[in-house]
C-alpha cells in the first residue's frame, strides 16, 4: 500500500511540473496548460487550492503574464496608440477624474446614508396627487 501511495505521490508531483511548464509556455492560460498536460481543470483547481507552493508558481506566472501585458501597452501608448491611452487612463487615472462613470460614495468611500427629514401621511400624498401639486 505505501508503495502504491509513492507511485501516486510521484505522478502528482510531475503532473503538476508538467502543468507549470505549460502554463507558463501558455502565458498563465489555465485552459490550454491543462490541454496540453493532459489533466483537467477541477485537478489543476484541486492542486492549486490544496498545494500553497504549487499555488505560489502559479500566481508567479500570472505575475510574468501581466508584466509582460503591460510592457506591450507600455509600447502601444509610447506610439500613441489612442485607445491604449485611454484605457491605461481609465483604469490607473480614476482619482484624476478619467472615469467614464461616478462612483457616489458617503465620507471615506462609506455608503451614502440617507436620512428622510419630512414624512407625509398617506391621505396628504393622496390628496396633493389628486390636486396636481
Amino acid at each position: 500500500m505505501g508503495q502504491s501511495k509513492k507511485k501516486e505521490q510521484k505522478r502528482t508531483s510531475i503532473t503538476k511540473d508538467t502543468l507549470l511548464k505549460h502554463l507558463e509556455q501558455n502565458m498563465g492560460n489555465v485552459t490550454l496548460a491543462c490541454h496540453f498536460g493532459n489533466c483537467s481543470r477541477s485537478t489543476f483547481y484541486r492542486y492549486y487550492n490544496d498545494d500553497k507552493e504549487f499555488a505560489k508558481s502559479v500566481d508567479d506566472i500570472t505575475e510574468v503574464a501581466i508584466d509582460i501585458c503591460e510592457s506591450e501597452l507600455w509600447k502601444q501608448i509610447k506610439d500613441g496608440n489612442v485607445p491604449c491611452i485611454l484605457f491605461y487612463l481609465k483604469t490607473k487615472g480614476k482619482s484624476r477624474g478619467y472615469v467614464e462613470r461616478q462612483e457616489l460614495t458617503g465620507m471615506d468611500g462609506k455608503p451614502i446614508n440617507w436620512v428622510e427629514t419630512k414624512t407625509y401621511a398617506e391621505n396628504e400624498i393622496i390628496n396633493k396627487a389628486n390636486d396636481g401639486d
